[in-house]
């Protein structure tokens, strides 16, 4: 039985994952989620309160996957440079589904809708799963002398606004694949648009 319910909760947040990334949070309708679920209203109020709840629960999942997928990387890639670092953490995100992608830029365009306490705690659990972890790993190249001293929250937040202009349609046909965003945005990153002089 328990087998058959988290089934229902996979079918039910995969749906709604899919509604809300092609349509605006108030565009989408319960019906709709538990048409494309293959469920009953019932079904999905038993394990959702409210549309609310479910956007939320939609979007913590994939917060939990983010953060995963980057700590995997980062652990992954221990000892070695921040730039190439930097560069499988970021080419590990943007092979995620472009579903989740979607949902992670979806996050920002949807902050408002949601009042306290739900908005800023939203707010620091994409905070843990992308821009926290971006933050420590700046951290230690500062640490290590491999960049430049600066405030590594604020740096952090400037690079995760990059990766989130990239990720829209535009960016992903003149950017290409995963690999050659994450290297076209380090490299941006690191080095700046500035033409390099012939000395």
């Amino acid at each position: 039985m328990q087998d058959r319910s988290v089934a229902t909760i996979n079918n039910i947040l995969d749906a709604a994952r899919t509604l809300f990334t092609e349509k605006q949070y108030a565009d989408v309708s319960l019906r709709e989620i538990t048409e494309v679920a293959g469920v009953t209203k019932g079904a999905l109020y038993h394990h959702f309160a409210t549309k609310e709840d479910l956007y939320l629960q939609t979007i913590y999942r994939c917060l939990a996957e983010v953060k995963e997928t980057i700590q995997d990387s980062l652990h992954k890639s221990r000892g070695e440079g921040c730039r190439n670092r930097l560069y499988l953490s970021l080419a590990s995100f943007l092979r995620l589904t472009p579903e989740s992608l979607a949902i992670m830029r979806s996050i920002r365009r949807n902050i408002n809708v949601f009042e306290e306490p739900v908005r800023t705690e939203l707010i620091r659990a994409y905070q843990a799963a992308l821009p926290g972890q971006i933050e420590l790993l700046l951290s230690e190249g500062m640490a290590n002398g491999e960049i430049i001293s600066m405030d590594a929250r604020l740096l952090s937040w400037q690079h995760v606004a990059v990766v989130e202009v990239s990720l829209h349609e535009y960016g992903r046909e003149r950017l290409g694949g995963p690999e050659e965003m994450a290297d076209s945005i380090v490299s941006l990153f690191f080095n700046g648009i500035e033409k390099p002089t012939n000395s």
